[in-house]
């Protein structure tokens, strides 16, 4: 059976330059009215929701919907748990944990510190281990993009997790935001797909650091057997 899964990432409410003139809570409900259209039940957030007073009317504008989160860098443990309650969570002061879905294995990182700690590098280490095809969502890419922002806002120890991902010889699909544009690459067995904000856009160039609000949108994920499938769904503001 098919399973349909929307992948939303940097809706950043209440928080966008002001410049910009993002109506983020209106691209939110826009997003989510589709989401609803199209029979969606499954949302995984990838981080940076937004500011901590927005956090009680988001949590109840998803409430009917089944939820995962990976944090990003502008997101807090303690703001985001008052509202997620997770029965997955490692009882630590980070949001990582995993679970089987049919031939996948969904593994949720925190990369809300900008970088991996010691504690959870040793649970993906011993998680990754595992006969089904891995699904890794994490708030930062793995591997490197050729754009300013990749240069200045990477996961600092990024490598380490490259090198324990190619080691496993078999395929693992990476999901991830942070960077506020779409991009598909891949490294050996690793096939990472960055998805464009639920906000504003950076625009994928090297050298300068330029951002847009043209567009917005998410990502839906089709899951069925073995098989996995991504398409995106714009949305011009």
């Amino acid at each position: 059976m098919d399973t349909k899964i929307a992948y939303v990432t940097d809706i950043h409410l209440d928080e966008t330059p002001e410049e910009l003139e993002v109506q983020t809570h209106k691209n939110w409900e826009i997003i989510l009215k589709d989401i609803s259209e199209r029979g969606i039940q499954h949302i995984i957030v990838g981080g940076d929701i937004g500011k901590a007073s927005t956090h009680q009317w988001f949590f109840k504008s998803i409430k009917d919907y089944k939820i995962d989160i990976t944090l990003g860098n502008h997101d807090s443990f303690n703001a985001i748990m008052q509202y997620y309650k997770h029965n997955h969570s490692n009882k630590q002061q980070e949001l990582y944990y995993t679970y089987n879905l049919g031939s996948f294995k969904l593994l949720f990182m925190d990369s809300s510190a900008d970088i991996i700690s010691e504690q959870q590098l040793l649970w993906l280490k011993e998680e990754i281990v595992t006969s089904k095809n891995i699904l890794l969502f994490i708030h930062h890419s793995i591997l490197p993009v050729n754009a300013e922002v990749d240069k200045r806002f990477a996961l600092k120890n990024r490598k380490l997790i490259k090198a324990m991902l190619v080691d496993l010889k078999k395929q693992v699909a990476v999901f991830s935001g942070h960077y506020h544009f779409n991009h598909e690459t891949s490294f050996q067995n690793i096939y990472q797909f960055i998805t464009l904000a639920c906000s504003f856009q950076v625009e994928k160039i090297p050298n300068e650091l330029k951002t847009n609000a043209d567009t917005f949108g998410y990502r839906i994920l089709n899951v069925d057997k073995d098989n996995l499938e991504t398409e995106l769904v714009l949305f011009k503001s």
